[in-house]
């Protein structure tokens, strides 16, 4: 699969002969979604020797491996130094022994796992993430459990044989882990064993259970959806309307937690009448700004090749393209001398530009591609500096660059 995988196409390798707007209209954050229809593109994703390599050859914390084995996690101890190294061939004989090899966040140490996940942000309006499973033969990692966060899976080699059982009342919201003594998984409802290059989608709050499948060691991808609802949005409205009703930055009463009677209902006025009035100033579009620049901002960079470019120059006549999967936002900005310029904001940075530099990158974008000597810019300097810094953070890229 190509670096610069499109968005759109990342999400129909997971969807198959679906529509994404059929699955957003009717599976999405509703019911599983077997995609039965065998992707080679999906199974390339990743690959045994792959995990071995990276197992062998990667520098590896303790936070980068964890282990399971019938529905318990393996202590680390069992499989790190005292000084908390990973002891890679404790690793590896626990895996003999029936263990469950994880790879949590597996996306930050392989490109193309992290150009996948990258481009599949823009589609989810949501931060997204890789684990990886190894399950040797005749075991399971986990009991009957549900997540907190909608996952699709991808079956890389071997099979599992999976098991649907009943949803959560309601959404989970995160941090709502299943608790094994204590929530309901609900009856049985399907079974079915997913093969290499086959998908899954399952929504947050519903049970399932995946044991191995067959005489081979079962490797998959979770892809996890970390989705922000409007309980979120909304506190972030609260917050940002409540620096416009100073009364909200008054203390608690000193009686409130002791008194009832016409001292509480006095209290219970004042939190309505407080409401009323948040309800009157919070502002859409300014929660909007704020979860957008966080959303943007927060984004991992894709910076494969930017070295190779820099390294090379960026000429007048270099012709530069866009990665399709950076998210990007332009936000106007006040100049000291009043005059209003614009910022584009992306992963890790801000790069201020004068609004005449900002309205032909704009068009520019958008077509895809550039060159410096296609900008109508009197300041060279503006113009050089600017675009090379987008190179630097990710969004352009040589057109000539031996990566994509």
């Amino acid at each position: 699969m190509s670096l610069e995988q499109p968005a759109q196409d990342a999400l129909a390798l997971l969807l198959g002969p679906l529509t994404p707007e059929q699955f957003f209209a009717e599976f999405y954050e509703r019911k599983f979604y077997r995609n039965a229809s065998k992707s080679d593109q999906a199974a390339a994703l990743l690959s045994l020797d792959r995990v071995d390599e990276i197992l062998s050859d990667s520098e590896l914390p303790a936070s980068s491996i964890s282990m399971a084995k019938s529905g318990s996690s393996i202590p680390e101890t069992e499989f790190t130094f005292p000084n908390g190294v990973v002891d890679r061939g404790s690793v590896l004989d626990n895996f003999r022994d029936g263990c469950t090899l994880i790879l949590p966040q597996m996306h930050l140490a392989d490109g193309t796992l992290y150009n996948f996940c990258l481009a599949l942000e823009r589609q989810f309006g949501a931060r997204t993430q890789t684990n990886v499973y190894l399950t040797p033969p005749g075991e399971t990692g986990f009991g009957v459990h549900y997540d907190d966060h909608d996952v699709f899976v991808i079956q890389i080699s071997g099979a599992k044989e999976w098991e649907i059982y009943g949803d959560r009342d309601g959404l989970p919201f995160k941090g709502e882990s299943f608790r094994k003594d204590h929530d309901d998984t609900g009856e049985l409802k399907e079974t079915f064993v997913l093969n290499p290059g086959e998908c899954l989608y399952v929504p947050r709050g519903t049970a399932h259970r995946a044991p191995n499948h067959g005489d081979e060691p079962s490797l998959h991808i979770t892809v996890g959806i970390l989705v922000q609802t409007w309980a979120e949005f909304m506190l972030e409205a609260v917050a940002e309307a409540s620096l416009r009703v100073p009364e909200m930055r008054h203390s608690l009463p000193r009686d409130m937690f002791f008194e009832g009677g016409e001292v509480r209902a006095r209290h219970a006025q004042t939190f309505r009448d407080l409401v009323d009035e948040l309800a009157a100033k919070a502002s859409f579009d300014a929660t909007l700004a704020a979860f957008s620049g966080n959303f943007v901002s927060g984004q991992g960079p894709r910076l494969r090749g930017a070295l190779l470019s820099l390294a090379q120059g960026v000429g007048p006549d270099d012709r530069l393209i866009v990665r399709d999967h950076i998210l990007f936002n332009f936000e106007p900005v006040s100049a000291g001398d009043g005059d209003v310029e614009q910022e584009i904001v992306l992963s890790g940075g801000r790069i201020p530009m004068s609004g005449a530099l900002a309205e032909q990158l704009r068009t520019k974008i958008a077509a895809g591609s550039m060159c410096k000597s296609e900008f109508s810019i009197s300041d060279a300097d503006e113009l050089n500096d600017v675009i090379d810094s987008l190179v630097a953070y990710g969004l352009l890229l040589r057109a000539d660059a031996p990566v994509r």
